[in-house]
C-alpha cells in the first residue's frame, strides 16, 4: 500500500513538473516572439505578475522564461529594478556585427567546402519562401511589413544563416553563431525597418550566396557574407 502511494505521488509530481516545463517553454516562445516582432521594444520593463496575467499562466513559468531569456542576452536584469528587454547602444551594436562578420566569414568559407546537397535544397526552399513574402510586402500599402511578416522574415533569415553554420560542420562555431544571431533580434525588431527595397536587397544577397555555395566558391562566399553583414550594420545604424 505504501509503495503504491509513493508511486502515485511520484507520478503526480512528474506530471506536474512536466506541465510546468511545458508552460515555461510556451511562455518563453511567446515572450521571445513579442520581442522579435517589436511588440516588446528595447528598454521595455517586464513585470512578472503582469506578464502572467497577459499570458494566462502563473508566475512560475514566467519567471523561468524570463531567466532563460536573460541568460540568452535578450533581457537584462537590474537588481531591484526587474527585467528589461535588452537595449544595445551604438558601440555594442557595432561590436556585435563585427564579431558576427568574423565568425560568419569563417562559416561561409567552411560551408563552401563542405556543403551537401540537402543543405543546398534547404537554402533554396528558404529563398523560395522569401519570394512569396516579397509579394506580400509589395502588395501592402507603402511596401511596409506587418509584425507577423517581419517575424516570418527574421525566422527564415535565422534559419538561412543557421544552415550555413551547419554546413560548415563545426560544433563550436554553431553554438557561438546561433547565440549571436539571436542577439540581432533585439536590434531588428521594428516592422518598419523592413521595406520592400530592403527585402529585395536581402533576397538578392542570399541568392548570390546560394550560387556561391553551389559552386563551392569559398572566396566568393566570403566576399558576399562580409558585404551582407556590413550592409546590415549600416542599415541598423541608420535606423536607430
Amino acid at each position: 500500500m505504501v509503495g503504491q502511494a509513493v508511486a502515485y505521488f511520484g507520478a503526480t509530481f512528474r506530471m506536474a513538473a512536466t506541465k510546468e516545463s511545458f508552460l515555461a517553454q510556451r511562455v518563453y516562445e511567446q515572450i521571445r516572439e513579442q520581442i522579435q516582432i517589436g511588440k516588446l521594444s528595447p528598454g521595455t520593463r517586464l513585470v512578472n505578475r503582469k506578464m502572467a496575467s497577459e499570458l494566462g499562466t502563473s508566475m512560475v513559468p514566467v519567471r523561468e522564461a524570463l531567466n532563460r531569456l536573460t541568460s540568452e542576452g535578450l533581457l537584462e536584469h537590474l537588481p531591484g529594478g526587474g527585467n528589461f528587454v535588452r537595449k544595445l547602444n551604438r558601440k555594442e551594436i557595432v561590436q556585435l556585427y563585427e564579431f558576427r562578420e568574423s565568425l560568419e566569414v569563417f562559416a561561409a568559407r567552411e560551408a563552401a567546402k563542405n556543403i551537401q546537397d540537402y543543405h543546398l535544397k534547404h537554402l533554396s526552399r528558404i529563398c523560395d519562401g522569401w519570394a512569396r513574402i516579397l509579394e506580400k510586402i509589395k502588395a501592402t500599402e507603402g511596401g511596409k511589413t506587418t509584425g507577423n511578416t517581419l517575424r516570418r522574415w527574421l525566422d527564415d533569415d535565422l534559419e538561412f544563416h543557421s544552415v550555413i553554420v551547419e554546413a560548415a560542420d563545426n560544433p563550436w562555431l554553431a553554438k557561438v553563431a546561433v547565440d549571436l544571431k539571436i542577439m540581432t533580434l533585439v536590434v531588428r525588431n521594428k516592422p518598419e525597418m523592413l521595406s520592400y527595397e530592403a527585402a529585395i536587397m536581402t533576397q538578392n544577397d542570399h541568392l548570390a550566396m546560394l550560387e556561391a555555395f553551389r559552386n563551392h566558391d569559398a572566396d566568393r562566399a566570403e566576399v558576399l557574407i562580409r558585404e551582407h553583414i556590413k550592409q546590415g550594420l549600416d542599415f541598423i545604424m541608420a535606423n536607430q
